[in-house]
């Protein structure tokens, strides 16, 4: 049996104590190894703090109602082929919104740029964007729906509005009959049934539930100068013709062309007798001047007696006899170079060209039954 002295206990149990503390030294390393994290688990944890504090604005942004904002309602159309940045601009003309680029951003980020839902709608400048954007994309339009097809009349267009609108009729023949709603252009110089006959944009529209006659009237008015860009302007000037005696001819050509290829014919036709000094004899012409629609007229209705009456007069009629689309009036602007003076149309409104006389005779009997 081995004997060990005191000594030799305390060198075992120093160098025990020695390897416990190192051991232990050792572990204190490994745990706080793990205790600490990485530079790139730092970083991932700072760019998710920073992202949830942008989600966070951002959805502020979008719900939050601007409630520091002065308060403003306005009505705001969309129209079919309205696009959403257009939207973001008139919103922001009305001071509706602090920031088109902003609106734009939203419609892109939420999907629902091609959602907006025509209509007319009352917006407040204390909505969120997403109020604005739902109502928007709601379809729950806060107007009529008021459908004015091309070369009506305004008495025609008077009786839609009575028949969709809270607006008479009686109403609304007063409201066309008002000058001091025209644009300088519009006005003629002439004795005319009513004013604004040629210059009520045929379109769709949707007048509030509030709206007047003058209302409805301003929105036509301007929705056709609106679509007389420069461009068409400075056309019309370098025909000789003034605006106004444009859309006297379109008016003519809408009246009397049922099928859109046929129009820059019969706008050649009429262009042709006008610088011949002949009568346009348009059986539209009889028919706005006598107020009834049809197929032909007699020898007695073709000698109607009215200042419109293209079969009695030389020249244009004192004022457009109808309202008439974009269509008719390029149909003017891009009349083509022809020889014909006459034209006649079937029962399908297919209508056939001739030069002479004898030529337009022979479809006469021809086409017409």
């Amino acid at each position: 049996m081995e004997k060990y002295t005191k000594s030799d206990e305390v060198t075992i149990n120093t160098a025990g104590t020695e390897h416990t503390g190192a051991a232990r030294k050792n572990n204190n390393v490994l745990t706080q190894d793990k205790n600490v994290p990485s530079r790139e688990a730092r970083t991932v944890k700072f760019i998710v703090g920073i992202l949830a504090v942008a989600l966070l604005a951002c959805g502020c942004f979008y719900f939050l109602p601007p409630f520091w904002k002065a308060y403003k309602s306005s009505y705001i159309e969309v129209k079919a082929d309205m696009t959403g940045a257009e939207i973001a601009d008139e919103l922001y003309a009305e001071e509706l919104v602090s920031n088109p680029l902003l609106f734009r951003a939203v419609l892109a980020l939420t999907g629902q740029a091609g959602e907006l839902k025509r209509g007319e709608y009352t917006i407040h400048s204390t909505m969120s964007l997403h109020q604005i954007v739902a109502k928007l994309t709601s379809g729950d339009s806060e107007a009529y729906r008021l459908v004015v097809p091309e070369g009506y009349t305004v008495r025609q267009i008077a009786k839609a509005v009575a028949e969709n609108t809270n607006i008479s009729e009686e109403e609304f023949l007063i409201a066309a009959n008002k000058a001091e709603l025209l644009y300088p252009y519009m006005k003629g110089n002439r004795q005319v049934t009513f004013v604004t006959e040629g210059f009520l944009f045929p379109d769709t529209y949707y007048p509030h539930f509030d709206g007047t006659a003058d209302d409805l009237v301003v929105m036509m008015l301007k929705n056709f100068d609106d679509r007389l860009d420069t461009a068409m302007r400075n056309r019309i000037g370098a025909g000789n013709f003034s605006v106004y005696q444009a859309v006297t001819l379109a008016s003519v050509v809408e009246k009397e062309a049922k099928y859109d290829r046929d129009r820059p014919l019969i706008a050649s036709v009429f262009l042709n007798r006008l610088k011949r000094h002949m009568k346009l004899q348009s059986d539209a012409s009889v028919s706005y001047a006598m107020g009834s629609h049809k197929y032909e007229y007699n020898l007695d209705e073709i000698a109607y007696d009215s200042p419109y009456n293209t079969y009695l007069h030389e020249g244009l009629p004192p004022g457009p006899i109808g309202n008439p689309g974009m269509k008719s009036i390029y149909a003017v602007l891009d009349a083509p170079e022809t020889s014909y003076l006459y034209f006649v149309a079937d029962k399908e409104g297919h209508n056939y060209f001739s030069v002479t006389y004898e030529e337009h005779m022979d479809n006469v009997h021809k086409y017409m039954p």
